[in-house]
């Protein structure tokens, strides 16, 4: 079957998957797809909300192009930080920055998290605190306070985390990246793996080296 694309966010996503998980709405004659439940609920209540189209940092083209950006972009940054000595600065403003996209819709990215996160899954509770612990790593790293202690956090955390993400793409499973929040399209790619990657070996480098 054809690919179809979600209203609400703008990803693609089958129609046997679509229909396997009950995200088929019909309405005013008209079937349409989404890549999951929060989605198909928010169109249910107000489907004149998304008549107008998918906003361009929900498109599909976005979707694709930015994780890319973002990861020419997180390299170039860890490699400077690392040449100039400005390495837990940068994993400071780093999670600063992430968590404070998360935030807005709290809900949305428990959901999306809990998806692929290997320990979100697991501990109640774990997807709900997560946008604060990444902010109180920011500021850590950034006041040089308890660095240990928040080098080892972060390699367990993103650690654990890219187990889950490898899992994910591994089984070719179409998912929203939770990593940047709920209100862009960010799908799960290996960019998002790469994220956990150069934490974990900043975080690393600043423990053992």
């Amino acid at each position: 079957m054809e690919d179809k694309t979600d209203p609400v966010c703008g990803m693609r996503t089958s129609y046997s998957k679509a229909k396997a998980s009950n995200l088929i709405l019909k309405k005013d004659g008209k079937e349409y797809y989404f890549c999951n439940l929060k989605h198909k609920e928010e169109f249910s209540k107000n489907p004149l909300k998304f008549s107008k189209g998918i906003p361009w940092y929900k498109s599909e083209k976005f979707g694709k192009v930015f994780p890319w950006i973002l990861g020419i972009t997180l390299i170039l940054f860890s490699g400077l930080s690392m040449i100039y000595n400005f390495m837990t600065l940068y994993m400071g403003i780093f999670f600063i920055l992430f968590s404070l996209m998360k935030m807005p819709d709290w809900k949305g990215f428990i959901e999306a998290f809990s998806t692929y996160d290997i320990l979100a899954k697991h501990i109640p509770g774990y997807a709900i605190i997560y946008p604060a612990l990444e902010f109180i790593l920011g500021i850590l790293f950034i006041t040089n306070s308890f660095i240990s202690v928040a080098a080892w956090i972060t390699i367990i955390a993103l650690g654990i985390g890219g187990i889950g993400v490898t899992l994910k793409l591994l089984k070719k499973e179409k998912f929203q990246c939770a990593c940047l929040g709920t209100f862009i399209n960010v799908p799960l790619t290996k960019v998002t793996l790469l994220e956990d990657i150069i934490m974990v070996a900043m975080a690393s480098m600043i423990l053992f080296l």
